[in-house]
C-alpha cells in the first residue's frame, strides 16, 4: 500500500494544477459573453453618449457586446456599489468622472478611489468653461471684468453647479478660494437644470463642460470668460485659459475613465486597457469626441499607471478642499 501522505499530496497538487489550468483557459477565452458598462448618470448625458460611442468601437474589436447601463444616484456611489458587488472577472466595468476620487471624503465611505478598484483606461480629459449669460444686465465680457466686479461687490453674483460635491461645484469653489472672491452657490440636480438656470439668468455664472455650453456660446446666448485647462480649447480658440490671462495661477482639469472590480486577473486588465486605448485611437471615434470639445489621450500614454496617478492626484487636491471647507453630500 502506498504511503497516505504522498498520495494526498499528489492528489492536492493535481487539484491545484487543474484549477490553475481552468483559470488560464477562462482568461484565454476572455471575453466570451457581453460586458456591462455602468454609467453613474442618467441616460442622454455627456458621459452616457461617450460611453456608447466608445463602447460600440470596443465591441467591434473584441467581438462581444458592450451593454451600457445607467445607474444614477448618490453622486455616483450607487454605480460604484454595483461595481464592488460584481465578480472581478472583467464582465462588469464602470465609466465615471474624476469626482469618483472624492466620493469617499464627501460621503465618509470606507473604500479608496484607486486601491479598491482596477484602473482600466482614460477615455477623455476635459476642462471647464467659465460661462456667463450674454443677456444679463451684469454682463461680463472678460475674466478681469468679472473679478473686478466681485471684489467690489462680494456676494452679488449667483453661480450654479450640477450638485453638491460634483466637478462643477469643486472647481468653482476652488476657483473662488484662489481668486479671493465671494459668490453665492446655487446647486441644481444635474447639468440640465443648471444649464437652464444660466440661460434664464437665474444664476450669472457656471463652470461647465464644453459639450453642453458650446452650442449656446456659438448661438450668442452665453459668453465664455475663460477655460480652466492648461491650454486653450480647440473649439474656442479666442477664449484664454485662466492662467493665460495673467490674473490667476489656476488650472482645473478632470477625466472620464473606466474602472473594473478589484481582483480582476492581470491579463484581463491589460487586455481591456489595450482595447480601450486602441478604440480611442480610431480616427472616427477620436474625431467624434474632439468634435464635442473633448481631449482624447494618445494610446501610448493611456496606461493603467497614468490613470491611477490621476485619481490619486485628484483625491489629494479636492479631498483636502472638501475637508477644509466642510463640504457635505446632499
Amino acid at each position: 500500500m502506498p504511503p497516505i501522505k504522498p498520495l494526498w499530496g499528489a492528489l492536492l497538487a493535481a487539484v491545484i494544477l487543474a484549477s490553475h489550468a481552468t483559470e488560464v483557459t477562462a482568461q484565454a477565452k476572455y471575453p466570451n459573453r457581453p460586458i456591462r458598462l455602468i454609467v453613474p448618470f442618467a441616460p442622454g448625458g455627456g458621459v452616457d453618449v461617450v460611453a456608447r460611442i466608445v463602447g460600440q468601437k470596443v465591441s467591434e474589436k473584441i467581438g462581444q457586446p458592450i451593454l451600457v447601463e445607467s445607474k444614477p444616484g448618490a453622486g455616483g456611489a450607487l454605480a460604484v456599489n454595483e461595481l464592488m458587488r460584481a465578480d472581478p472577472d472583467g464582465y462588469t466595468l464602470l465609466i465615471t468622472t474624476s469626482s469618483h476620487a472624492t466620493l469617499p471624503t464627501l460621503n465618509k465611505l470606507s473604500w479608496h478611489p484607486s486601491n479598491d478598484f482596477a484602473p482600466i483606461a482614460s477615455v477623455y480629459s476635459y476642462m471647464l468653461v467659465m460661462t456667463t449669460n450674454a443677456a444679463s444686465t451684469s454682463h461680463f465680457r472678460t475674466l478681469g471684468q468679472f473679478l473686478n466686479y466681485l471684489r467690489a461687490n462680494p456676494g452679488k453674483i449667483n453661480w450654479g453647479s450640477s450638485g453638491i460635491g460634483g466637478p462643477q461645484h469643486l472647481v468653482g469653489t476652488q476657483f473662488a478660494k484662489v481668486a479671493g472672491i465671494d459668490m453665492v452657490h446655487v446647486p441644481y440636480r444635474g447639468n440640465g437644470p443648471m444649464l437652464q438656470a444660466i440661460l434664464a439668468n437665474d444664476v450669472q455664472l457656471v463652470f461647465d463642460t464644453p459639450t453642453l455650453v458650446l452650442p449656446h456660446i456659438q448661438a450668442g446666448k452665453l459668453t465664455a470668460l475663460a477655460v480652466t485647462g492648461e491650454s486653450r480649447l480647440q473649439k474656442l480658440p479666442d477664449v484664454p485659459t485662466v492662467r493665460e490671462t495673467g490674473l490667476l495661477n489656476y488650472v482645473a482639469e478632470g477625466q472620464i475613465f473606466v474602472l473594473a472590480a478589484k481582483g480582476i486577473p492581470a491579463p484581463v486588465q491589460t487586455f481591456l486597457n489595450k482595447e480601450f486605448a486602441s478604440a480611442l485611437d480610431d480616427k472616427e471615434v477620436r474625431d467624434r469626441l474632439t468634435g464635442l470639445g473633448l481631449t482624447v489621450p494618445e494610446g501610448s500614454k493611456n496606461t493603467v499607471a497614468a490613470l491611477k496617478k490621476h485619481i490619486d492626484d485628484f483625491e489629494g487636491a479636492y479631498g483636502k478642499l472638501i475637508t477644509e471647507l466642510g463640504i457635505k453630500a446632499e
